[in-house]
């Protein structure tokens, strides 16, 4: 009579398939993102994704149905791994000194980077594209938001009022985009450094008169 696989080998059969359907799946995330740093959205084709990734184009399919998809979900891996990093950067903080230089660090990490353009990209593509805005926005307002607010809580750590806090990040992060974007189309300089530089000096001296005014 034929013995019944057990309980636990089924187990470790499943778990050893959903490990290679994940693996699977951050390739293609991963060749994705690369194309689209390479041809952008408008350029990108899912099946230079499955030729880079080294999958079957039902393999492509079976894990992203169709290119929307394969877009809006390496986007959202875009915007988790910069808020991990976020959180991570936050959570080694260990005093209330210079949080603002640690702010600016942290967004010149993001706003710099290629995945920020590749999600510029996306995000103003999908603004066009009715079939995939929604989700877009939803992706980004649910990554930013929340890399936003946590650095607006640890800013009213130091003494702010959180609408100051606020100001003071959007601020922040309005220069260090626009910098961003400057360094794109013009030869490298010191200029953004200096940029950065002068803000961050105005939003400390700024933020060092609302504790006053707050506290006395």
């Amino acid at each position: 009579m034929k013995s019944k696989p057990s309980k636990k080998t089924t187990h470790n059969a499943r778990r050893t398939q959903d490990e290679r359907s994940e693996e699977m799946r951050a390739r293609l995330l991963t060749s994705s993102i690369k194309m689209l740093k390479v041809h952008s959205y408008s350029g990108f084709r899912v099946a230079d994704v499955a030729d880079d990734a080294g999958v079957s184009r039902g393999a492509q399919v079976h894990h992203f149905a169709s290119k929307d998809k394969l877009v809006t979900a390496s986007l959202e891996l875009v915007f988790s791994r910069a808020l991990d990093r976020t959180m991570e950067a936050i959570a080694k903080l260990s005093s209330q000194d210079k949080m603002l230089e640690h702010a600016f660090a942290d967004a010149e990490k993001f706003f710099y980077s290629d995945e920020f353009f590749v999600a510029l990209d996306i995000v103003i593509s999908g603004y066009k594209n009715g079939g995939i805005a929604d989700e877009v926005r939803q992706i980004a307002g649910q990554y930013r938001l929340a890399a936003e607010n946590a650095w607006i809580a640890r800013l009213v750590k130091t003494g702010l009022d959180p609408d100051d806090a606020e100001d003071i990040l959007w601020v922040m992060w309005s220069v260090i985009r626009g910098l961003a974007v400057r360094r794109q189309i013009g030869p490298k300089s010191s200029h953004p450094q200096r940029v950065t530089e002068l803000v961050l000096k105005l939003l400390s001296n700024y933020a060092d008169t609302l504790r006053r005014q707050r506290y006395g």
